[in-house]
């Protein structure tokens, strides 16, 4: 083979085969200004604790694109607020994540493949309620 060629097929394999993969998820706000926060730290101000939440989204992504289950971030994160609220909490502390990622490559062959990859998202935090002046602590209401 000659030279050229090489470098071009080793150049667009290295194009292809990047790894680096960057996610925002987009949680909207509502018009009533109570949104639950979300940090993956901790806080500085007084809490209360009110347990884990874990959210596990599952499914396929079709041709490496079409994601119909939702198992990005943007879907858990969406699952996940209204849990916050209906246990109380003001938001979300010490959250991490995991998401399934695929090199640009793997999308293109899955397209031969049978055209599925799996897909999975989790996303776990601790709910919290923050204190208010003067407020005595309460234990979580079970």
């Amino acid at each position: 083979m000659s030279r050229g060629l090489v470098v071009a097929v080793a150049g667009l394999t290295a194009l292809l085969t990047g790894c680096t993969a960057v996610n925002t998820a987009y949680i909207p706000t509502a018009r009533n200004g109570r949104d639950p926060f979300i940090t993956s730290g901790d806080i500085r101000e007084p809490y209360q604790s009110l347990g884990l939440l874990q959210v596990t989204r599952k499914g396929v992504i079709i041709f490496g694109a079409i994601d119909p289950a939702g198992t990005d971030l943007t879907a858990g994160f969406q699952e996940m607020l209204p849990r916050v609220r209906e246990m109380g909490g003001d938001g979300l502390i010490n959250v991490r994540w995991q998401q399934t990622q695929y090199t640009a490559l793997a999308r293109v062959f899955s397209i031969f493949l049978l055209g599925m990859l799996p897909g999975e998202v989790t996303i776990t935090g601790e709910v919290v309620r923050l204190r208010r002046a003067g407020e005595p602590a309460r234990s979580p209401s079970l």
